[in-house]
């Protein structure tokens, strides 16, 4: 092709006097030599400042940045950033003395309020570095750490729970299993919350070291910005204060505390409302009152017409024609308390039954049906009692 097109050239040129061999014809290929060679440089200086540039920014740029509004730079304070890549190769830099202070960073963890050191992994071990100055206070070597919170955090090493200081020091060891993904060695309003070995069972540390809850519980939950504890265990709950005195003593029931109160489910389903202090404001509760039909035993026929168009075109009377029951209100109340039992109540409020039933239909006008817990049926009357049927 190439051939074709050099001989196609030089036929064309041939028709303005062009020789092979002769001067015209070695200005010709000069230029053209020239031109092609010009065109390539122009290319591969294109080609060498693309590739360039984007090396440049993948590979020196992005790991040399200490501007803060550079690509993938965390502000983390007033100075100091932290620059990720996306390689796990990333660095702390501080932006007023213009030095890389950290390096080989694969993630941060700010600490809490207050407190002033940032946990960092650097993809094999967890350390400490300021957030203020950047600079490196506690060398990454701990297999789990977690973030600082009221002047404390913890690590994990040999396999078991520390607690340290801003300056590195442990200043709680006791011999603590590490429960893997059971619970955040945190401080929270004074307390950390712990685990047994198997990670099963719950307790309280205070920030001497000194367990204020023992390991027994099957859950422990904060409240109120953690003025307030809420314990389980089995099937009895309590509430402590942020002293570790009982709110609302450990008992057979059920806790939940929303909005500035404290609700408690017990076991006859009845439930009550405390203040967050402990005080009762109310020993009877309930979600929602629904009304209560019955069909009577009257029976009402009902007939219905209506026209018909035939296929001969005329019209014919269609009868149609059924009974049914007519409804009556029932002369009690069915209410909802704790869990979704329900019991009876009268028209103005006055209880008949507690809420020992799983629901409740009205089956004549003070008589009633009704489901208890294992899905079996009573026959209730209106004042609460079960009927005997035969007696």
């Amino acid at each position: 092709m190439w051939r074709g097109v050099c001989q196609a050239v030089a036929w064309f040129l041939g028709l303005f006097g062009y020789k092979k061999g002769g001067s015209f014809a070695k200005c010709v290929w000069r230029m053209f030599a020239t031109s092609v060679a010009v065109i390539v440089t122009i290319f591969a200086v294109a080609l060498v400042w693309v590739i360039g540039e984007d090396l440049y920014d993948k590979y020196y740029k992005e790991a040399h940045c200490y501007d803060p509004y550079c690509y993938n730079s965390e502000e983390i304070s007033q100075d100091v950033y932290f620059h990720d890549p996306y390689r796990g190769k990333g660095y702390v830099f501080n932006s007023r003395t213009g030095k890389k202070t950290v390096k080989d960073v694969a993630w941060i963890a700010r600490p809490l309020d207050g407190d002033s050191l940032v946990c960092y992994s650097s993809g094999k071990k967890r350390g400490y570095f300021n957030m203020n100055t950047g600079e490196l206070v506690v060398e990454p070597k701990y297999d789990h750490a977690w973030v600082f919170s009221e002047g404390l955090a913890g690590v994990v090493e040999d396999g078991r729970v520390k607690f340290i200081d801003t300056t590195g020091k442990v200043v709680i060891d006791n011999g603590m299993a590490y429960a893997p993904e059971a619970v955040d060695y945190v401080f929270h309003g004074g307390y950390c919350k712990v685990c047994s070995e198997q990670g099963e069972l719950y307790g309280l540390m205070d920030r001497t070291g000194k367990l204020v809850l023992p390991m027994e519980y099957d859950h422990i939950c904060s409240y109120e910005d953690y003025k307030l504890w809420s314990v389980e265990k089995g099937d009895e709950e309590g509430v402590f204060d942020s002293e570790m005195k009982p709110v609302i003593p450990f008992m057979q029931c059920s806790v939940y505390i929303d909005e500035g109160t404290i609700d408690v489910t017990m076991p006859d389903h009845t439930m009550r409302k405390y203040d967050l202090q402990g005080q009762l404001i109310h020993d009877f509760y309930i979600t929602s009152v629904r009304m209560l039909e019955y069909e009577k035993e009257e029976i009402i026929y009902r007939r219905g017409s209506s026209d018909v168009d035939g296929d001969d075109g005329d019209v014919y009377f269609d009868e149609s024609e059924g009974t049914y029951h007519p409804k009556a209100t029932a002369r009690l109340r069915a209410y909802v308390a704790g869990n979704g039992y329900e019991g009876l109540m009268t028209a103005d409020g006055h209880v008949v039954m507690m809420p020992l039933y799983q629901d409740i239909e009205a089956i004549g006008y003070d008589l009633y049906l009704c489901t208890s817990t294992n899905y079996d049926k009573v026959i209730v009357n209106g004042k609460g009692e079960v009927v005997r049927v035969g007696n």
